[in-house]
């Protein structure tokens, strides 16, 4: 097999020849023999930011060991064991025998034996015989091709108290509604599409996970949870304690309800109880608290501007997280479309940033959102924001 040599953030990788796998529409990284996809540097340049801060901030010890289950390359496994302070060792595994062969080339071209350890495992093999030895693991990141869903109960069981646990999911389509059968048999979740699917998916994902820890008596905090382009990206620091699990669960899952004939969607109960009588689908249990930790996410940009400035998707990632970190101060309501609301009034799309200037104006928290770029997240009630959408067509 033909290789190519690649570079991103502070290592060097083999990965297979791109040639073979060019399509009508472009780069194809499905098709390579090893999966590696380059628009995928935005994701573990982030996924740096984050680790190190955890490190520095909420991390119970350190060093630490990382465990990558589903590596492929190990392009994500180098860069943690080489970019991030206070990683000891890094786990990188695959079931392919090929991607174990290529991860095991790109260790000897970082020179990197002792800092990552290549394995050829299943992915959920891996994750208990570690938890078996005894293994002291503080983060694990499960990034599959897919739903996560296969892999969280051995990565939650393995996760050492206070440790961070990192998640990708591809089965968007799942997660945000579109696919309502898939949602309930593979999540336990009764979903709808909505204008808002996008934080319904982060919301279900993070339901989800918060039940499988509850059952192995752990719980779970948010520190930045993400859809970005086509998937959800969620860092969660998982802690020990059944009392705690328990009411977790009691207060922080619920239900989201959304109303078509407003494009609207909301998870306060007391809205709900106001609308009652309005058409109404319910959905969930959704996680239903906060999604973002507000000093995690001013830590991360504290990095950006420092050590870190050398990362080529560095600008895009700075206005992710300073759109997040106003997002943060309104997190106790999920965003909404503003052209789905101007559907239900008949009337043009307004500008979001003119929406958001005169909520702030009427003293409303409000702010753009990551999540859809017609998104507007605020506190104000559904009347208030209709009327000031309604405004802009006289």
């Amino acid at each position: 097999m033909r290789l190519a040599v690649v570079d991103e953030g502070k290592v060097l990788v083999y990965i297979p020849d791109p040639s073979q796998a060019i399509a009508s529409h472009g780069f194809e990284p499905a098709w390579l023999p090893v999966f590696y996809n380059p628009k995928m540097e935005f994701n573990r340049d982030l996924s740096v930011l984050a680790l190190q801060a955890y490190l520095d901030n909420y991390a119970p010890r350190k060093p630490i060991v990382v465990v990558e289950p589903l590596a492929a390359t190990g392009v994500r496994a180098l860069r943690y064991a080489l970019e991030v302070d206070g990683v000891m060792k890094v786990y990188a595994s695959d079931i392919d025998k090929l991607a174990f062969e290529i991860m095991e080339l790109n260790v000897g071209l970082n020179n990197a034996w002792g800092r990552v350890d290549v394995v050829n495992s299943d992915a959920n093999a891996l994750m208990y015989t570690l938890k078996a030895h005894g293994v002291p693991v503080l983060a694990i990141d499960i990034d599959p091709y897919g739903s996560p869903a296969p892999f969280l109960e051995a990565a939650l069981n393995l996760v050492g108290n206070g440790g961070l646990l990192i998640v990708t999911a591809t089965d968007t389509a799942v997660l945000e509604g579109s696919r309502k059968l898939k949602a309930f048999r593979r999540y336990g979740l009764r979903l709808e599409k909505t204008p808002c699917s996008r934080e319904v998916a982060v919301r279900a994902l993070l339901s989800y996970i918060a039940r499988v820890a509850a059952s192995l008596d752990k719980w779970i905090k948010p520190l930045l949870s993400l859809y970005i382009d086509y998937y959800v990206r969620l860092f969660i620091q998982v802690r020990r304690g059944a009392r705690e699990a328990q009411r977790m669960l009691e207060e922080n899952l619920g239900y989201a309800y959304y109303y078509p004939k407003l494009g609207y969607l909301t998870i306060r109960s007391e809205v709900y109880s106001k609308l009652g009588s309005v058409e109404n689908l319910p959905l969930g249990p959704l996680w239903i608290r906060e999604i973002f930790d507000l000093g995690f996410v001013e830590m991360m940009m504290a990095r950006l501007r420092g050590r870190y400035e050398y990362l080529r998707t560095r600008r895009r990632a700075e206005k992710l997280l300073e759109i997040i970190r106003e997002e943060a101060l309104v997190q106790e309501d999920v965003y909404q479309r503003v052209d789905a609301i101007a559907s239900t009034l008949k009337t043009p799309t307004p500008s979001k940033v003119k929406i958001v200037e005169d909520l702030r104006t009427r003293g409303l928290k409000a702010s753009l959102t990551h999540f859809h770029p017609v998104g507007v997240r605020t506190d104000a009630s559904v009347e208030e924001l209709r009327e000031i959408i309604k405004s802009y067509s006289s």
